[in-house]
Formats: structure tokens, C-alpha cells, sequence
């Protein structure tokens, strides 16, 4: 088991409910969810739970010299390993939670962000809080600016989906059969 698998693992097993999953996300789907932004365009993509941060390497990767990405991980273990293994300028990780965001975006004086990505387990958080995220992440995108969400196939689809078409004009899902267990990705367009 390489480094990044090995902390995720302990990581569910310290937090089942905040992480969500076994193991980091599969090669091909932390792909097929990249694609979903225009990373080399953006000035700005915040990542909700980047865990152990095999999107937000890929996002690095793809990232404009002068575009940010903010990593906001409350997980304390996840987001030190981000700041120890992922030297990079354009990288801020913020330990809070995604409630927040519009909160940090003001405190860094950051714009409003061109696409937000989520791993957060929307099944486990209780319904007020999953809106106020989702709300929350409505005002935090620019107009046109996109929410894609990825989570475990079998954790509810309906209660997420019911929150994005309360704030976002259009909202598409997909599964993906690639990852152990598979993910539904949302993406919800402002």
C-alpha cells in the first residue's frame, strides 16, 4: 500500500463518516472529475475534502502559472500532509470546513471561485448542513462557475441533488464504475 493510501486508510478508520471512503480516488475518476474544470483557465478552484490530495495534484498539474487552487480540508492529519508533500505557491490549505467558505474567500482576500469540487460524504451530514454547504458554495462560484461533487454511488443521490436544483439553474449526474466503491459525480452550473 503506497503513502497516500496507507494515511487514507487510517483516516476512515478514525472518521468513517468524514472521510467516506477506503481508499483515495481511482486514477481514471480523479481524471474524468478534473476534466470537469478548466483548471489552465482559472483564476481560481477550491476543493472541498481534498483528503490526501490525488485531485489536488492532478489540478496542480493542470493549473495556470497564475491561477490559486484552496484546498479547505478539516481533517487535521490530511490537511498537514497536503502542506508537507504538495509544495506549490498557487496551493493555500485552510483547516476548516466548507461551511466557511465564503468566510475564507473573504479573509484571503480571494475572488469568487471560477469551480468548486467536493469529496465531502453529503449522505452523512445532516440535511440543514448540506444545504447551508450548498448554499454557501452558490455564493462562493462566479456566474457560470461550477459545483462538481463526487461521493460513494450507494450514499444518497436524491438528498444532495434536491439541494443543488434549490440553488443552481442546472444540475447533471453521472456514475462512474471505475473507482471501488463507485462514485456519482454531480456537476451544478451556476
Amino acid at each position: 500500500m503506497n503513502g497516500s493510501a496507507s494515511v487514507h486508510l487510517q483516516a476512515f478508520l478514525k472518521d468513517p463518516k468524514g472521510v467516506a471512503a477506503l481508499l483515495p480516488t481511482a486514477a481514471p475518476v480523479v481524471q474524468r472529475i478534473a476534466s470537469k474544470v478548466e483548471p489552465d483557465s482559472a483564476g481560481l478552484i477550491v476543493e472541498y475534502g481534498p483528503g490526501s490530495g490525488v485531485l489536488t495534484r492532478r489540478l496542480l498539474e493542470r493549473l495556470g502559472r497564475d491561477g490559486r487552487l484552496l484546498a479547505i480540508e478539516r481533517n487535521a492529519d490530511f490537511a498537514a500532509r497536503l502542506g508537507d508533500t504538495l509544495a506549490d505557491p498557487r496551493l493555500i490549505v485552510v483547516r476548516e470546513s466548507a461551511q466557511s467558505v465564503r468566510d475564507i474567500l473573504r479573509r484571503l482576500d480571494l475572488p469568487q471561485a471560477d469551480c468548486v469540487l467536493s469529496g465531502i460524504p453529503f449522505f452523512w451530514l445532516p440535511p440543514e448542513t448540506a444545504l447551508e454547504i450548498v448554499t454557501k458554495t452558490h455564493g462562493a462560484l462566479k456566474d457560470g462557475g461550477r459545483f462538481v461533487t463526487y461521493q460513494v454511488f450507494y450514499q444518497s443521490r436524491r438528498r444532495l441533488r434536491v439541494h443543488l436544483e434549490k440553488c443552481f439553474s442546472e444540475v447533471r449526474s453521472e456514475v462512474d464504475l471505475r473507482n471501488l466503491p463507485p462514485y456519482r459525480i454531480c456537476e451544478a452550473i451556476k
